[in-house]
């Protein structure tokens, strides 16, 4: 019996894998080889290596698929209920029960059938046409001819290429996990300056420039419109434009940003900076602008992260090769196994060690395929509607009604750059507070003048805080009151 040639199969899989690493361009790249007798020239067209991006009917017949359509199955959300039924018991027997169900098995079944048919080709190659088989009364039958050779191989290259192909697959998951965890860190940041931005902008603005019940409509809904943008933005229009165009005339009050936020190139954009000018309108302290405008840039923040995920996938040449690697590291699975699983009735048994072990490969490399693009098994939708609408249009609702954010007055709240300037607080309000603070508050301690200063206030208008007699020394070198100013330092040192 002859056995198949090993080196010619490492020669097709090396041929096979080697395009992976090529750069994908358009033009045509000329290799040149130099020898002894000369110089010889060789052109090779890479335009077929170009990654075509499908057109609108060809990505709407994609979504139609069976993998597609089960990935919205995959957007969980867990409350107390899920995670004690996670912890059940019975979970691992009711997991193997219902592995025939499960939709990664069932995306990956169409190749897990042909490594099973390739791994049955070669057992009855083998058992009719080269070494013989045995009925079902165990009689043994003489193959019908013993000129073809056996297509067998040693199970050794197998053993020296487990170790990198199990790191390239550790590799590809691991990236494709982090990036799934970076996106849903980048949502967990939308949610919480959400609700930060509604609840800094419906207290401060109710608070002390008595603003009205539009304005923090307005403000509600540019909060929640940013994030549903964010989620349009991420997810293909064939699945979420129709459902975006139905929220903007049914969630947005102002129905002429709506049309803006439809009509925008950039919707995320387009909702931040309706965000700022709600905010702007607002007239709020400057202290308290800053602080808010912070947290809007913090949406921005995330915005960017997730645009750089979605539009930036693991390089492809890696996950080809890591492919390419695996597709052949499996077809040629069947011919290491058929020897040593010979004890079994005409080496039956290759057929379902191969199916098993190429179902947990292949499963592997589909996981990380699911999550390299996060977006489309994030629930992005409960986030928008549960998370973050219900909290800012709560707060909006409880500050349009005075709850939390009392109106005190015309520039009354707080007065950040002197607490003590204008008008003293309502009674009722100087009522409420403590004994000592209602008493500082109505008869505020004086303000110490520090080097003739009014109101203890430099001349870049903050504060000065410090003691002057603490600091007073005989020696001017150690005095601070006693220093010169940067102007007569200067003179000084110019007469020196």
């Amino acid at each position: 019996m002859k056995f198949l040639n090993l080196n010619s199969i490492l020669a097709v899989m090396l041929i096979g894998s080697t395009e992976a690493f090529a750069p994908a361009n358009k033009k045509t790249a000329v290799l040149s080889k130099t020898t002894g007798s000369g110089s010889t020239s060789t052109s090779l067209n890479l335009e077929s290596l170009e990654q075509k991006t499908p057109d609108y009917d060809a990505t709407a017949k994609l979504l139609d698929s069976y993998g597609e359509q089960s990935r919205k199955y995959r957007r969980n959300v867990f409350g107390s209920a899920d995670w004690i039924k996670s912890r059940r018991s019975t979970r691992f027997f009711d997991t193997i029960l219902s592995t025939p169900k499960s939709a990664l098995i069932r995306q990956i079944s169409t190749e897990v059938l042909f490594i099973s048919t390739i791994a049955l080709f070669v057992v009855l190659y083998n058992d009719f046409l080269v070494e013989g088989f045995q009925d079902f009364a165990g009689v043994k039958h003489e193959a019908f001819t013993h000129a073809l050779p056996a297509f067998k191989l040693p199970m050794v290259p197998f053993t020296l290429s487990s170790g990198a192909l199990g790191l390239l697959l550790t590799f590809r998951t691991n990236v494709s996990y982090s990036r799934w965890n970076e996106a849903r860190t980048a949502w967990g940041k939308v949610i919480n300056d959400s609700r930060s931005i509604a609840r800094m902008g419906c207290i401060w603005s109710k608070s002390y420039k008595g603003i009205d019940d539009a304005s923090l409509q307005r403000l509600g809904d540019a909060i929640c419109s940013f994030s549903r943008s964010l989620m349009n933005r991420t997810l293909p229009p064939q699945e979420d434009e129709y459902n975006f165009t139905k929220y903007t005339y049914e969630r947005i009050t102002d129905q002429k940003y709506a049309e803006i936020l439809r009509n925008a190139k950039h919707r995320p954009t387009a909702a931040l900076a309706e965000l700022t000018s709600a905010l702007v309108d607002f007239k709020l302290n400057p202290l308290h602008q800053v602080e808010v405008e912070k947290v809007v840039t913090g949406l921005c923040d995330a915005l960017g992260a997730s645009e750089r995920i979605f539009t930036s996938p693991v390089p492809t040449f890696y996950t080809r090769h890591t492919a390419r690697f695996l597709a052949f590291w499996l077809l040629a699975l069947p011919f290491g196994l058929y020897e040593p699983l010979g004890g079994s009735w005409n080496h039956i048994t290759v057929l379902p060690v191969v199916a098993v072990i190429s179902g947990f490969l292949l499963g592997i490399e589909e996981l990380a395929t699911q999550m390299e693009e996060p977006f489309s098994i994030l629930p992005m939708e409960k986030m928008c509607e549960g998370s973050i609408r219900v909290s800012v249009m709560e707060q909006v609702d409880r500050s349009q009604k005075g709850i939390q954010a009392p109106y005190y007055g015309e520039g009354k709240m707080l007065n950040v750059a002197n607490p003590y300037a204008g008008e003293a607080l309502d009674a009722a309000v100087v009522r409420e507070l403590p004994p000592s603070m209602s008493q500082s508050m109505e008869e505020p301690a004086p303000v110490t003048h520090v080097n003739g200063a009014p109101n203890g206030l430099g001349a870049g208008g903050m504060a000065d805080t410090r003691d002057p007699e603490a600091f007073a020394d005989e020696d001017p070198r150690k005095s601070i009151s006693s220093a010169p100013t940067f102007e007569e330092y200067m003179k000084l040192r110019n007469q020196s």
